[in-house]
């Protein structure tokens, strides 16, 4: 072998070995490229988890804040109203107290000796119609309540407070005590009072013993008390022996005498009796027409 045919091995074997390197070097970069891409990819999603994580800690910081500060408001209202609820307990136990204070223990002796009239009448000799046409308007669940109605009084506070008009919200056994033991002033004093004594005449007496009291005391007008009385001034007759139509027009006439003792008032003040009787079941709907038709005039009327 020559040696120019040497030098060219030489030469070729340099240029080969310098491509191959050089190709090396190339996919070497190719390969580091890659490799950053994909640590610089790596990079940003780690960025954005760490972004995500802090907006997400914030989020949930701020969110515990508000409901620290809701609750913070719920427990101080809370506190408020009770704080107003114990003021107020103490106040109207102080009032409850000067109202009752030398009220004496309440017995049956003390209402009867009440009583506005002596021309009583037995509870089992009045007319069922009479004392369900009663009890139907002034006082539906009478026998279920202890003396006191409590949805009543609520609902007589509000709308004496937002209305112009007053509303009484007293029980039967409550206008008993305003009618026999108290009087008619409208205050708290009074009021409280016939609370009171409503709730003794339940530990005392029967249901009909009370409705008793009340039938055989009740105004109705023209000086007359009583459903003895109150029956023969109108109609001339024994209250044992009134029909539905005259039992539902002459307990009407206890909720306002000086406007229904006028028959045309009256006679409009009996059909809202005799629908309160019907919608409660005292009476069905035959019953019902044939005392709205009844004429049912007073004693006044027919002389």
């Amino acid at each position: 072998m020559s040696y120019s045919d040497n030098s060219e091995n030489k030469i070729r074997r340099k240029k080969v070995s310098s491509s191959n390197s050089h190709k090396r070097q190339e996919r070497s970069n190719i390969e580091n490229s890659a490799y950053n891409k994909q640590l610089n990819r790596g990079s940003n999603r780690a960025n954005k988890k760490d972004f995500d994580e802090i907006e997400k800690e914030i989020y949930y910081r701020k969110k515990r804040r508000k409901s620290k500060k809701r609750n913070n408001i719920f427990k101080n209202c809370l506190k408020s109203i009770l704080a107003l609820i114990v003021i107020l307990s103490v106040i109207s136990g102080v009032v409850v107290a000067v109202s009752l204070k030398g009220s004496p223990i309440l017995n049956k002796e003390m209402i009867y000796a009440n009583y506005k009239t002596t021309n009583i009448v037995d509870i089992n000799e009045i007319p069922d119609d009479l004392k369900n046409a009663i009890v139907a308007t002034e006082d539906k669940r009478f026998y279920g309540h202890n003396g006191v109605e409590v949805r009543s009084l609520i609902r007589s506070a509000i709308s004496n407070i937002f209305n112009a008009s007053t509303q009484g919200g007293s029980t039967i056994d409550m206008q008993v005590s305003k009618n026999l033991l108290t009087n008619d002033e409208k205050s708290i004093k009074r009021k409280i009072k016939d609370i009171y004594n409503a709730m003794q005449m339940n530990k005392i007496m029967t249901k009909d013993e009370i409705l008793s009291a009340y039938l055989n005391n009740i105004y109705f007008g023209k000086s007359s008390y009583g459903v003895a009385q109150a029956a023969q001034t109108y109609f001339g007759q024994d209250v044992r022996t009134l029909n539905l139509a005259q039992c539902a027009l002459l307990s009407g006439i206890t909720n306002n005498p000086a406007r229904y003792m006028q028959h045309d008032e009256a006679k409009r003040r009996q059909k809202t009796i005799l629908s309160n009787m019907y919608e409660q079941g005292y009476i069905d709907h035959s019953e019902y027409i044939r005392a709205v038709n009844d004429p049912t005039p007073f004693k006044s009327e027919i002389d």
